[in-house]
């Protein structure tokens, strides 16, 4: 297990780190936080716990070491940099102070040696050192709502990833451990087990495991089982199924903006409007019979707060967030009275959002609306695997969609590809950054925790029904680019900079290079993902009609903003006609703006019919719409839900029993509970066996969620796994993906069948079309601009030693050899590169050889030339050896020289990573 409880590189302080693979396991300290040992670490079958030599940690903590700092000698430790041992006082001493001061300079004080360690790295240190004060000052400060941190004239902190849990204990409070997926599945019981009955180390601080998902001190701390009531209380939640109540702990992890609070008198609690008359028999009614699922209302006043508080450039109509145990979407009341800007702020709260009982009144921690996103409007939308699949079943012709996919691909590759005229790079530049959503991705991850509640990116993913927001991927890392040439990681920004710098692909193999990569990206995203856009079409949040005026086949949408009709050319921000169902206008809705009211009639909700989810595409695309023909709902077979084992042990019956075990017993029993993500639900294989039941029957149920308790039979498992583990469809073997023992092939069509050939079939022809635009090229000719550093640096110094003064000519030949050793590792790095196997270590290799080649040469007399020449030469130099090298080793000088030959504008990163090239200025330049 050593290997898979790992600490990560430091993330910014209200946003656990929830990048790579694995699944995440948040953990949280109890009260008591005196115990040395640092670690649990587990060899086989032995439990060990490395232990700081010499009562290190009591020295850190009596010295007042920060927490960041602190972390970061741990890592060091863990990942073989140093030993607990190496850590002296006098190396304690350097370390005092801030984390700002003294986190960055672990590294340089235990190895001498500074850390690869971007600059945007230094404020996660300075959140931890706000973040301490905030806690220090015991305000409640860190929930949010009352400006800037003790008051000093400082810039707000910056936006961060932020949950409840982190906003209320302290993010340093919570740790999040992976478990890689192959484990989960190899050793899932030992691993359950593992966590049910242990408690963590880390630098003296004991945390306790609290959720699981599949997929310097201080003395305000909370007790654990005071968290338990803070958060979700037993009592008041006894008739939860202790499934459930595990569940529940997602809801303090999801990334929220704290923005408004609401006084206890203006949070009301009202019941759903639900179908009538009743048809589903006793208890609950179910979600498809709610016709205001998960939707609350709220008031104009809160709404105009959240307006102000994010800087929105409109008031939302509806906004998706949580607030105490409730989780949902409040869209603005239907009361005139209460839509006005100004007056208190009030909030409704459904049944069905009403997720964890609080004790009343509730305290003000639980009072603040925690902001997940706005109602808006994305689009044009793209269709996925099942979208096309549902459009096929119900009558749209194959060769329609075959048509948008060609017309699709068509439209973006030759924005791509065709290099006509003196502007076309201003052309490519932005169809690569479209392609590649570079800005975006710059934006996201500088907004970080913000992005979803700003109204920046997509509403969901591709082919999900739901965007779900307990984890947030990470939108970016703090080290974008490699610190010593200074080329981006990403394909996409590497295109863009050469693009920018004045390269032109015909000219320089390795931009020809990356744009076919780009190229191909983009092709696979149709062929592999289906990814297939509709021009027509647009995607926004679903909310009930809060007047009832809708007919059960009618829905009503307005934009805010006017958008254009791709085929027409004509201004509209209405929906009219026919959209599988009918889109009305109607005066009362008037006001509701960038959400798809969905009507409160009918025997069924219209949600119901499409799956679940918050959001829902919009098309009128006359193709799709004329030939699309509803069916009747399909029903759940009868008996279905005999395959499955539910957990009915509820909290009342938990509680009663622990009551009879020991405090050991007891709280093993309470770690299991708490840790229930992490059961076999075999929901990822499941998946598998849906996408063939789909090819081969046409229907299935999908498994449940791990929150409903619902687990497979092991009996009925098994015949599942007989059935329909050892068979893939023909679509999914054509796409290259893992053999199985048999592939079958429908004998009727599927529309996906038929897209992976016809998309294969469009892509080779594409990707031969562009390696075309080479092969009629020459050579790579050599690069007169890129050589010019050297040469007007070999004719300097040539003058010099003309009159006897030999420095120039000195240096020339300590940079040469400075290069010409890199280059021959080079040569050796890249000969071996094949024989490499380890993951990782080839680009290692290669950022070590940037490193070395970034360093100054070691001149035998006294540098004549200056710091900024010696670069550029070396870069220059470099090129006359190899371009690939060059670019490897001096990407950032080799854009330079190349920007400075074409006559640049200089720029800082923030400036370039926030600049994009708008439509208007491609077509005004391009006639």
């Amino acid at each position: 297990m050593a290997n898979n409880l790992r600490l990560e590189s430091p993330q910014r302080p209200t946003r656990p780190s929830v990048s790579g693979v694995g699944v995440k396991r948040p953990i949280v300290p109890p009260e008591s936080s005196s115990l040395t040992p640092t670690k649990i670490r587990r060899t086989g079958s032995e439990e060990t716990y490395a232990d700081p030599s010499s009562g290190i940690q009591s020295l850190l903590d009596r010295k007042r070491v920060p927490w960041g700092t602190i972390f970061e000698l741990a890592r060091g430790v863990t990942n073989g940099s140093w030993l607990w041992s190496d850590i002296t006082g006098e190396y304690v001493d350097q370390l005092c102070g801030t984390n700002a001061e003294t986190a960055p300079r672990v590294s340089k004080i235990i190895t001498g040696k500074w850390a690869n360690m971007a600059v945007e790295a230094s404020e996660v240190w300075a959140e931890y050192d706000r973040e301490q004060a905030a806690i220090m000052e015991h305000k409640g400060r860190g929930l949010g709502g009352m400006g800037l941190w003790h008051g000093k004239d400082n810039e707000q902190p910056e936006v961060r990833r932020s949950h409840r849990f982190g906003r209320y204990l302290g993010s340093r409070r919570i740790l999040q451990i992976r478990v890689p997926e192959t484990l989960l599945h190899q050793r899932g019981h030992e691993v359950r087990r593992f966590f049910e009955c242990h408690k963590f180390i880390l630098c003296g601080r004991v945390f306790l495991p609290f959720h699981a998902k599949e997929g310097g001190g201080d003395h305000y701390r909370l007790s654990f089982m005071d968290f338990i009531n803070w958060h979700n209380p037993f009592k008041l939640n006894s008739h939860q199924p202790i499934s459930k109540w595990s569940a529940r702990w997602a809801l303090g992890l999801s990334t929220s903006v704290p923005t408004i609070s609401f006084e206890d008198m203006h949070i009301q609690y009202i019941e759903d409007e639900y179908v009538t008359p009743a048809d589903w028999g006793s208890g609950k009614a179910p979600a498809e019979k709610t016709y205001t699922d998960g939707c609350g209302w709220i008031n104009g006043a809160a709404l105009t707060q959240i307006m102000r508080r994010m800087g929105y450039s409109s008031r939302p109509t509806a906004v998706q967030g949580r607030i105490g145990g409730a989780k949902g979407m409040w869209v603005l009341h239907p009361d005139p009275a209460e839509q006005v800007a100004d007056g208190g702020c009030k909030i409704w709260i459904r049944s069905s959002q009403n997720k964890i009982s609080l004790p009343k009144p509730v305290p003000k921690s639980q009072r603040i609306f925690e902001l997940l996103a706005p109602s808006r409007v994305t689009g044009p939308c793209r269709l996925s695997a099942q979208t096309l699949i549902n459009l096929t079943h119900n009558g749209v012709p194959d060769g329609i969609i075959k048509g948008l996919m060609a017309h699709g691909i068509q439209e973006e590759v030759k924005e791509l590809v065709d290099w006509s005229g003196p502007q076309s790079m201003l052309r490519v530049w932005r169809a690569v950054e479209k392609v590649g959503s570079v800005v975006i991705s710059h934006i996201q991850r500088r907004a970080a925790g913000e992005a979803r509640a700003l109204g920046i990116g997509k509403l969901r993913e591709y082919g999900k029904q739901e965007q779900h927001d307990e984890y947030e991927s990470e939108t970016g890392k703090f080290s974008s680019r490699c610190p010593f040439s200074g080329k981006p990681f990403g394909l996409h920004q590497t295109a863009l900079e050469l693009l920018q710098a004045g390269f032109h692909p015909l000219k320089l193999k390795l931009l020809f290079s990356k744009l076919e990569k780009v190229l191909t990206m983009l092709l696979d995203s149709y062929v592999q993902k289906f990814h297939i856009p509709v021009t027509e079409s647009v995607e926004a949040y679903v909310v009930p009609d809060p007047y009832g005026v809708l007919n059960e086949d009618e829905i009503h949408f307005r934009s805010s903003e006017p958008f254009i009709d791709p085929i027409t050319g004509a201004q509209q921000d209405i929906i009219l006609g026919p959209v599988l169902v009918t889109a009305i206008s109607h005066p009362r809705l008037a006001n509701y703006f960038n959400v798809i009211m969905f009507p409160t009639k009918g025997k069924f909700t219209l949600a119901s019919y499409l799956g679940g989810g918050d959001t829902v595409m919009l098309t009128w695309c006359r193709e799709l719409v004329d030939n699309f023909k509803n069916f009747s709902r399909c029903e759940e077979p009868k008996g279905i839900r005999e395959a499955f084992e539910r957990e009915v042990e509820h909290v009342r019956d938990f509680d009663k029993r622990i009551s009879n075990l020991s405090l050991k017993e007891a709280q093993q029993a309470l770690q299991k509970v708490l840790i229930l993500g992490l059961a076999e639900t075999r929901v990822g294989l499941y998946s598998t066996y849906h996408d063939l039941a789909v090819y081969k029957k046409g229907f299935t149920t999908c498994l449940d969620s791990n929150k409903t308790g619902l687990r497979v039979k092991e009996n009925v498992f098994l015949r599942d796994q007989k059935t329909w583990g050892l068979e893939q469809p023909f679509y999914v073997q054509a796409l290259g993906e893992k053999k199985k023992s048999h592939m079958v092939r429908r004998k009727t069509p599927f529309i996906l069948d038929a897209l992976v050939e016809y998309g294969q079939a469009l892509k080779q022809k594409h990707l031969k079309d562009y390696q075309q635009h080479w092969n009629s090229q020459e050579d790579e000719e050599a690069d007169e601009d890129l050589a010019g550093c050297w040469k007007a640096a070999r004719n300097r110094a040539d003058q010099a030693k003309a009159k006897n003064l030999t420095i120039f000519s000195s240096n020339m030949e300590d940079i040469e050899m400075h290069v010409q050793g890199v280059w021959e590792d080079y040569l050796r790095v890249t000969a071996a590169k094949k024989e490499i196997s380890k993951p990782g270590s080839s680009s290692d290799a290669y950022t070590e050889l940037a490193c070395r080649f970034s360093q100054k040469p070691n001149f035998r007399m006294f540098q004549a030339f200056s710091d900024g020449d010696v670069h550029l030469i070396k870069a220059s130099f470099a090129a006359k050896r190899s371009l690939s090298f060059a670019f490897s080793v001096a990407f950032k000088d080799l854009c330079s020289i190349k920007a400075q030959a074409s006559g640049s504008v200089v720029f800082t990163h923030l400036f370039a990573e926030s600049m994009s090239i708008p439509k208007k200025v491609v077509q005004t330049l391009s006639r």
